[in-house]
């Protein structure tokens, strides 16, 4: 190896080296800075989810508290507006943008609404909470804290509570992306969407589930385990829940 050059590939895989590595420096999230601004504290704490294997040490190491106030902030508003347009009963978002109200839906709006986003926010719960538990069950079972002081089951809710919201907001674009679209779409489109807005959060939550579990020691098949069992048990669950759910939506005009 070349003097000066730092090879990060081997980086979240080589223990002993993160403290002197300086993608992987001890020090506190973006949002756990009290001398930065809110603004600089929240961009850069939403930039690093995309960044999972040079922040997952900031990530583990800290209290619950501030990642809950986070999690409050950038994850719970995503979580009701996924659902709107699918569950109400009173609105037909269609095409373009516009909207048609469905007469004698016997239901108000308001309340229909509010009714939809509640829909929105358990079935948002149950999907984060069906990978955290699994995820934070194996950690605490297969892995050893890296160091003194980082315990692993904070740091995993931790990681739920800073990384959880790119599923919801995901939901949230390809709803908004769908009612956008014109009568007759691209097909192409349509997969692209779905694969940017549906698959790919889910993988980038895999992605740090995977580095944290390589942080603390967990090595060869069992870390495939750790991270890829939560994921295969919310996609179970998921559809296990969204074909209840299904009975929920409306029955459009034309059986639509």
């Amino acid at each position: 190896m070349a003097p000066g050059v730092c090879y990060t590939a081997a980086v979240p895989y080589e223990r002993d080296r993160l403290p002197q590595t300086p993608a992987q420096a001890p020090g506190p999230i973006a949002w756990e800075t009290p001398d930065s601004s809110f603004v600089r504290r929240l961009v850069g704490t939403l930039a690093s989810t995309f960044l999972p294997l040079t922040t997952i040490r900031a990530v583990s190491t800290g209290n619950i508290a501030p990642a809950l106030r986070f999690t409050m902030l950038c994850t719970l508003p995503w979580m009701p507006l996924w659902a709107i347009p699918p569950f109400t009963h009173s609105l037909i978002f269609k095409d373009s943008f516009t909207v048609a109200a469905i007469r004698n839906a016997g239901i108000s709006v308001e309340w229909d609404v509010l009714r939809a986003m509640g829909i929105g926010v358990v079935l948002s719960g149950i999907g984060i909470v069906s990978w955290a538990l699994p995820f934070a069950s194996l950690l605490r079972a297969y892995g050893k804290p890296p160091e003194p002081g980082v315990s692993s089951s904070q740091a995993a809710w931790r990681l739920v509570l800073y990384r959880a919201w790119v599923v919801p907001c995901g939901l949230s674009l390809l709803a908004v992306l769908a009612w956008s679209m014109p009568v007759e779409p691209n097909q192409l489109l349509i997969e692209m969407s779905l694969l940017g807005l549906h698959l790919l959060p889910r993988m980038l939550i895999l992605i740090h589930c995977f580095a944290m579990a390589r942080y603390f020691g967990v090595e060869g098949f069992a870390s495939i385990v750790v991270s890829v069992v939560p994921l295969i048990v919310e996609v179970s669950v998921g559809m296990v829940v969204g074909h209840g759910a299904e009975k929920l939506l409306p029955v459009l005009p034309g059986g639509r």
